[in-house]
Order: structure tokens, then sequence, then C-alpha cells
């Protein structure tokens, strides 16, 4: 596995510092996808600016820091480096494969640690396939098909970027023909009891890759790269307005001509179950720049939702009944990580509306409004229920 593979994990300032509980909860994670601690595993730490004005002008996200935590990080990516030269569970690699941490010097921006990454000399990657992810992106369900998705890549040139499915992806068919006008069912290619389902947006989440697609397309597309870029901003929307231009074509024609336009992005997600219905998540998002470190060993009511009362995450879904128009999946999700509790929001943020929104309901479809702030909802019995996932 070590080399065929090397995986990819951007960390960066979290308010979370100096503990190291959500890459732990991450490398607890990757237990659930067998051989992936067989690989080359790299930490890229990215660098970040000190503000020395008040903590209230930080932007995590923009790595604009105090000196609190910045002080915080240095200290983090200490405690780090000594678990990981020390193999203190869970940073243990398997057989042949390693846990590496390279700091970048100064504040690079997601999209270019990325690109820092493949030009460093002397080189950290020189693997094939690459799999990038993102330091709150875990695992939540079990992957055995990892070393046959390799094979498979090796042997159908097509296939460049496989994306692991998230509730984003679910449903992704009927999502995608409810939401653009574009059916593309024909498209899903069978594999192993399961399919490959083309996407049709450039998402950014954790996803296998040849480090060819990167260094030949991905990055090759743009060389100019700035601090605040990250590659699903720069290609999620021009690869569906892409898509979204052929969509009034003739049946033949848009046949045709999405296999040319998609041929260019070549992007998947892989469900190894072929049955919608069935189908499940493998990734749980947990923004990291919304928790912190804990204060006492058991989450207070306020910070942790109730889980359901069955464990059976599929007869949860039972309980509500999206919208005809719904873009969204029938089920919410939250994590509960050890070390970890949620930032409380300020007090009456949670229940009032931006004044602004832009994009469409994932509820009804309609504009104007979140999904979480939709009229066609309720009461709180009307809402998907909440499943807990312990990492």
């Amino acid at each position: 596995m070590e080399k065929l593979l090397t995986v990819l994990i951007q960390t960066s300032p979290l308010p979370s510092h100096p503990s190291t509980a959500l890459l732990e909860a991450l490398f607890r994670s990757f237990d659930r996808v067998d051989g992936l601690k067989e690989a080359h595993i790299i930490i890229l730490a990215d660098g970040c600016e000190c503000e020395e004005e008040t903590s209230s002008t930080e932007n995590f996200k923009h790595g604009t820091v105090s000196p609190e935590t910045r002080a915080n990080y240095k200290q983090h990516l200490q405690l780090l480096q000594e678990k990981i030269v020390n193999r203190q569970a869970p940073f243990q690699p398997l057989k042949n494969g390693t846990i590496q941490l390279v700091k970048l010097p100064y504040r690079h921006g997601s999209a270019r640690a990325i690109a820092a990454a493949f030009n460093m000399q002397p080189s950290i990657i020189s693997t094939p396939y690459i799999l990038i992810g993102q330091h709150d992106n875990f695992f939540v369900r079990d992957v055995a098909y990892l070393a046959s998705l390799l094979r498979y890549m090796e042997d159908e040139s097509w296939l460049q970027c496989v994306h692991f499915p998230s509730t984003a992806t679910l449903n992704y068919v009927t999502k995608v023909k409810r939401r653009y006008q574009l059916d593309i069912g024909k498209f899903c290619v069978g594999y192993n009891g399961g399919s490959f389902i083309p996407l049709v947006f450039w998402y950014g989440r954790t996803h296998i890759a040849r480090s060819s697609y990167y260094t030949d397309f991905i990055l090759r597309q743009c060389p100019d790269l700035q601090v605040s870029d990250h590659l699903e901003e720069l290609f999620g929307t021009v690869q569906l307005n892409e898509l979204n231009k052929i969509k009034k074509s003739s049946e033949d024609e848009f046949e045709d001509e999405f296999r040319r336009v998609h041929k260019k992005y070549a992007n998947y997600v892989y469900f190894d179950n072929d049955t919608p219905e069935e189908q499940m998540e493998v990734l749980y998002h947990m923004s990291g720049r919304k928790v912190r470190a804990a204060t006492s060993s058991t989450p207070s009511e306020h910070e942790m939702p109730r889980p359901n009362n069955t464990d059976d995450a599929q007869k949860s879904n039972t309980r509500f009944n999206p919208h005809p128009n719904s873009f969204t999946s029938a089920r919410r999700s939250i994590a509960s990580v050890p070390g970890l509790e949620f930032v409380p929001s300020a007090s009456g943020s949670s229940s009032k509306p931006p004044k602004k929104f832009k994009q469409n309901c994932f509820h009804c479809g309609k504009k104007g409004h979140s999904f979480k702030f939709c009229p066609s909802i309720q009461d709180e019995t009307d809402m998907p229920s909440i499943d807990v996932l312990q990492i």
C-alpha cells in the first residue's frame, strides 16, 4: 500500500488547539478503512498569519489568528510531532506505512498548500495515487474496498478521481435530476456490487485521485493560486456550469456532450451498494472551527443533541418525509468526539435567519432561505432526526 497511496491531510490553526483531539479522532476513523494506515500518511500543517489586535479579529478560515492562537498552534504541532515519533495511539502506522508531519513556513491556504506539497523538493509524494482530506472529515462507516478500488483504477484510465459518500451525495442521481434537470443515471458504472456515479460538481471532500490528475490537470488549470483559494470553489461551479450548458440538447447530443465534458473532470462518487435506499454516508464533516477543547468530560445537554432512541440510522429515515422538491437526505448526524465540545452560539443567533440567503433551500427548493429556516417545516417533528456518531 505504501508504494501505491499517499494520504495528504491538511491542517491549520483551530480554536481547539493545543489539543490534538481532532486529529486523534481522524486517525481513529482511519481504522475503519482497510489498509489506510499501511499507506504513507502526511499531515500537512499550514503556516498562519499573526493578528496583533484582539482575538475578535481572528479569521480561522483565512489563517489570520491572534498571538495566543498562534502560540497554541505551535504547541499543538509540537505535541503532535511527539505523539507521531513515539507512535502513540492512534498515530500508529501499520506494516510498512509511515506518518509524517510537514510544516509549511507561512500561510498558504488550502489550494496553495496542496500545490506546495506536490512541488516540494525532495518530493514527498511519489505514489501513483493520493488521498486528500481535511483534519475534520472523519470516516464513520467501514470501507473494505480500498485495495480493490486502487487495483480497479489501475485498469480503468477513465477513472481519475473517486469520492467517498457523504450526506451531500446520498441519493445523488435523484438529487441532480431534481435540482439541475440533469439525468446522469445512464452514466453510472457498475462495479463489485456497487456503482460509480459521475459528479456534476467538483467537491473538496475526502477523495482518492491519481497523482497525475493533480499535476497534469488540476494544478495546471490554476497556476496563479491565491492564499484564499479553495479548489472546490475554483472548479465546482465551473464544472457545473459546463454541464448545465448542454442539458437542453437532444437526448443523443446530451449523452455525447456529457461524456465529453465529464471526461475532463472524471470525478465520481462510489457506493458499494447499488440500492439507493440502503446507501449510507462514509464521511462526516465536523467543522473544526466550531469546536473547542472540552472543559468537562461530559458535554452538557445544550452542547450535544440527544441521540435517537434507535441504533439503526436507517430506521430514523422513516420519521421524516422530505418535501417533493427536497435536495437533501432524510437524516442529520452530529459527532461526539472525546476531548472536544461545540463552541456555544451567540445568544439568539441560532433562531434568527441570516439577512440574505442567495441559494436555493435544500428542503423546498425555493430561493431566499436555507433548509434550517424553511417555512415549509412547521416544527422539529417535521425535521429529520439526529444521529449521534461516536468517533
